[in-house]
């Protein structure tokens, strides 16, 4: 005979053990993210200079986006223009993300065009001395006569000219 367990015969310590561990995990994570928060926090102003080296359009086109956004809705913009200098660190990581992005796009571009169209070289030599074709003008044929325009006077366009 089988006998079915009431859901009040658990113990009620193993629901609190679980809260408790879960209540941990999340502490390490909190603290883990605060850690790496630090760190990019301490080298944000290196990244910024290097996705400025690397390609000073992506900080041109994120503050374009700003005023943009500052231009459509002035409150909406000026929240994203306060929280880009908040969140600082962040908006550095995702500049030299998208700088590094494109700078691996223009290189795969660029590797594209030279296995399509092959290498361009930089510079041609063209020997100074004029090209001898040794071509007779004597045997070449005359060059053809002019069809002769007939003469039609029938529209009055033909009339201003004359």
């Amino acid at each position: 005979m089988s006998t079915s367990r009431s859901p009040f015969d658990r113990n009620p310590l193993g629901g609190i053990g679980g809260f408790i561990v879960g209540l941990v995990v999340l502490y390490l994570l909190f603290k883990l993210a605060g850690f790496v928060f630090n760190i990019i926090w301490a080298v944000a102003p290196i990244l910024f200079i290097a996705s400025l080296i690397i390609d000073h359009k992506v900080f041109l086109g994120y503050v374009g986006s700003i005023k943009r956004l500052f231009q459509r809705n002035w409150l909406m913009g000026l929240a994203a223009g306060v929280l880009s200098l908040v969140l600082y660190p962040l908006v550095s990581v995702y500049l030299l993300g998208m700088a590094l992005f494109k700078k691996k796009l223009k290189e795969k571009a660029e590797e594209v065009d030279v296995r399509r169209n092959g290498e361009w070289a930089d510079f041609e030599e063209v020997p100074m001395d004029p090209m001898d074709l040794d071509i007779d003008y004597e045997e070449l044929p005359p060059p053809p006569e002019p069809l002769p325009r007939e003469e039609k006077r029938d529209t009055k366009y033909d009339d201003l000219f004359e």
